[in-house]
């Protein structure tokens, strides 16, 4: 795993967005959109907040594998990314007429699966959110008519498409040191828990789809492809969203 390429990635993309203006109760949308929409994007908002704490704890019992050299300062960059989303959710609630969330279901069924089990898991279920957020904002993106908040989708989009990325090059790593049979049983059970979870979210987030003119199970079957996708990508069959050297990432 290459932690040094994904240190510069993480650095380089602190400033590669301009937000736009996100003034409190200033969005134009319509009510029968603009309700349902910030309801949702207040529970991402809360999955997105966390403090990391039990995920670096766990990272730390792992960095001392050569191969891993330098894991722990791109997880807490990660992180970083992840609390600046929170941020940028949370204007983006405020400025559809919304208010942040400090608990819900959801939310806090990933929270206790995180917290009790082993960094693989910990990883997985970050991996499994992450997966289903990259359909959320695709959809936000490609269905919400407001452009502050398509730039802000587009960036999230963006930047989960790469913590996928990220966190699949870890799980290769893992996966790599087990046997064959392990490996099987792990892709089963991935696929079950990410197959539950994307109809978990497509049912609870079922208004907000609903009001920008999608089914629930639509996003589902989006979900799966996603999920499938991974699992072909992990196995090598076919190329990973990779990080480009930051000078190339950053050249006109």
């Amino acid at each position: 795993m290459n932690t040094y390429l994904w240190t510069q990635h993480f650095h380089a993309n602190q400033h590669r967005f301009t937000e736009p203006d996100l003034p409190a109760g200033d969005c134009a949308l319509p009510m029968a959109i603009a309700l349902p929409l910030r309801e949702s994007l207040a529970v991402f908002q809360l999955g997105e907040s966390g403090g990391g704490t039990r995920l670096m704890k766990y990272v730390r019992l792992v960095v001392s594998a050569d191969r891993l050299a330098g894991y722990e300062e791109a997880v807490g960059l990660f992180i970083a990314e992840e609390q600046y989303h929170a941020r940028l959710l949370a204007k983006s609630v405020h400025y559809l007429g919304g208010t942040c969330l400090e608990k819900q279901w959801s939310n806090s069924v990933f929270r206790w699966l995180r917290n009790h089990f082993g960094v693989e898991f910990n990883i997985q279920i970050l991996l499994t959110a992450e997966l289903i957020a990259e359909v959320y904002f695709g959809i936000l993106y490609r269905k919400c008519n407001d452009p502050a908040l398509r730039r802000v989708c587009h960036k999230l989009l963006s930047d989960e498409m790469r913590h996928i990325a990220f966190h699949t090059e870890f799980l290769r790593e893992r996966l790599g040191a087990m046997p064959a049979w392990r490996r099987w049983l792990w892709r089963g059970q991935f696929r079950v828990i990410q197959r539950v979870t994307a109809v978990a979210v497509a049912w609870d987030h079922r208004r907000c789809f609903a009001a920008l003119g999608v089914r629930p199970w639509e996003v589902a079957g989006m979900a799966f492809k996603t999920g499938e996708r991974f699992l072909r990508r992990l196995g090598g069959i076919q190329r990973l969203w990779g990080v480009r050297p930051v000078q190339a990432a950053l050249a006109p």
